[in-house]
């Protein structure tokens, strides 16, 4: 008897906001760290009046660097005949949204460049209303490309 199963949905993932959120975790772990450190003995005499000053400016640029880094979501696109799910996570909400195959632009790859000025890659998957996702980024651009076919195919055929 063949099998009438529906195809199996496929999935893309953006995972990249999980070293910011390790890394914002553990920078803001070590500074409560200090912190303790500092009112129980005190300013390290290193830096004489400046201890409390310079306390207050790491807290300042932790909380605004964490502010920043806990607001980039995972991102999860499902593709399957049913329609697409777009799924975004962050550590306090989820968001899903579902849209037709039909309604979605085949997703594009935009060239920029990271901090260092290196050629830096993004599949962006634009949704109906506008906002776009970023599915896959990377240094090297095939591996990027893999992820906007895969993802340009699946569209197609739901």
């Amino acid at each position: 008897m063949p099998d009438r199963s529906p195809p199996p949905a496929t999935v893309v993932s953006n995972n990249m906001a999980i070293a910011l959120w390790i890394f914002m975790g553990v920078w803001l772990a070590m500074l409560g760290c200090f912190t303790y450190l500092f009112a129980r003995d005190g300013s390290p005499p290193e830096v004489g009046v400046f201890g409390l000053p310079l306390l207050g400016f790491f807290w300042l640029g932790g909380l605004g660097g964490g502010a920043w880094a806990f607001s980039h979501p995972l991102i999860r696109v499902s593709v399957s005949p049913q329609g697409v799910v777009a799924r975004e996570r962050w550590l306090w909400r989820v968001r899903d949204r579902r849209f037709d195959a039909a309604a979605l632009a085949a997703p594009a790859i935009v060239v920029g460049t990271d901090s260092d000025g290196d050629p830096y890659f993004r599949c962006v998957l634009t949704l109906p209303g506008g906002e776009a996702l970023t599915v896959a980024e990377a240094h090297a651009r095939p591996t990027v490309e893999i992820v906007q076919q895969r993802l340009a195919a699946a569209l197609a055929a739901a």
